[in-house]
């Protein structure tokens, strides 16, 4: 599926001594840099910002002193928006991950969970109650039975109790130039191809509770989970 969002490969220093400021915004999924797609503002400054050769959006100097935070919001681009407190920001060069929305157009060969945290499965035509504010965290388990890996950042469940969660697993070197790399994290698998993970689930006040799942490696599943099942 083709991208509706450029975006830049480089990682060089591109930003000039004439900048206060430059925002680096980087698909979580794939690490590219975003251009399009995504609003970025810093409120309390008067300048907008310049998207440069490198795909960084630069404020030029002005007084620094009034900036009250970067406001990062979604333009058609597939990515959760986001506000940051200018004293979080850093200068001169802030990097920011972009959480991807249901709508993100994965890739063939990746692995990502589209989900729903609620308070219990429900009948076919009942509305479920979402848990919303909830921190889910997921662990895979490693090829040799034993280790738990942590599968991202954790994520927070919307309004509607809805999160993503995306797994890069680290790549190696080729075995042979006309082979593509190996990763140099294996996940343990079963007969049927799919990995161990352990979903961790805290509500935003109360308790906390996990238990192990069965994922396809390579597919995006769309899965609900029920609170009183984990």
């Amino acid at each position: 599926m083709s991208r509706r969002f450029e975006v830049y490969l480089p990682l060089e220093r591109a930003y000039s001594r004439e900048a206060m400021l430059a925002v680096e915004l980087l698909d979580s999924v794939t690490l590219e840099r975003v251009t399009q797609g995504m609003q970025v503002t810093a409120k309390g400054l008067t300048g907008r910002p310049i998207i440069n050769a490198g795909g960084l959006f630069v404020w030029l100097k002005e007084d620094a002193t009034k900036f009250e935070k970067l406001i990062v919001e979604p333009d058609g681009g597939p990515f959760e928006g986001t506000e940051i407190p200018a004293s979080q920001v850093n200068r001169p060069l802030h990097q920011l991950q972009l959480k991807p929305l249901a709508s993100y157009p994965f890739s063939p060969g990746s692995t990502a969970i589209r989900a729903s945290l609620h308070e219990k499965r429900v009948p076919l035509g009942t509305k479920p109650v979402p848990i919303a504010g909830a921190t889910i965290g997921i662990e895979w388990l490693d090829d040799d039975g034993v280790t738990w890996h942590p599968w991202q950042a954790p994520a927070m469940t919307n309004e509607a109790g809805d999160f993503i969660a995306t797994l890069r697993l680290a790549r190696g070197q080729s075995p042979r130039p006309d082979q593509p790399p190996r990763s140099d994290q294996q996940p343990r698998l079963d007969a049927q191809g799919r990995m161990t993970i352990r979903l961790t689930a805290k509500r935003a006040t109360g308790p906390q509770k996990q238990k192990n799942f069965q994922l396809p490696q390579g597919r995006v599943t769309d899965e609900t989970y029920a609170w009183d099942e984990l």
